[in-house]
């Protein structure tokens, strides 16, 4: 597919735990992020906390989760890429991009920050963008 070129056989849904949480875990557990524990309930309640935007790609004649983004935002103009994952087998066939789209969409934003991990470089490098350093920092648990 071309850059910008979405699936004609997905559709893009808000996130809906019943309909959508397993498929999401899944997606999860495939690529073994543990970013919520592999625990479903830690999982639909940070994909539905006050602020977040969690939207999922759907195949359409099936309803297999094939993707989702959670895109944190200000309602105004800016957003940022929480998580965005699309499960193997749909890599590559504009699922990723058509997620990126929806949440620009969705949201009104007229710029997106995200931290990206080595092996997604490229993905993003396909949108316009600006790359700049960042970080992602901890609390010090050593700290009173």
């Amino acid at each position: 597919m071309k850059p910008g070129e979405r699936s004609p056989s997905v559709v893009y849904e808000a996130f809906d735990a019943a309909s959508h949480l397993s498929g999401v875990v899944g997606i999860l557990g495939s690529l073994e992020w543990d970013n919520f524990g592999y625990d479903p309930g830690l999982t639909r309640k940070s994909l539905t906390a006050p602020g977040v935007t969690t939207i999922i790609a759907v195949e359409r004649d099936t309803g297999e989760v094939v993707g989702f983004a959670q895109v944190f935002g200000d309602g105004v103009f800016q957003a940022h890429l929480g998580l965005l994952a699309v499960g193997e087998k749909w890599r590559r066939r504009g699922v990723g991009g058509g997620l990126v789209e929806e949440a620009f969409a969705r949201l009104g934003a007229t710029r997106m920050d995200l931290i990206a991990s080595d092996e997604s470089l490229d993905f993003y490098r396909k949108f316009k963008h600006r790359e700049q350093v960042g970080f992602r920092i901890y609390p010090d648990p050593d700290k009173d």
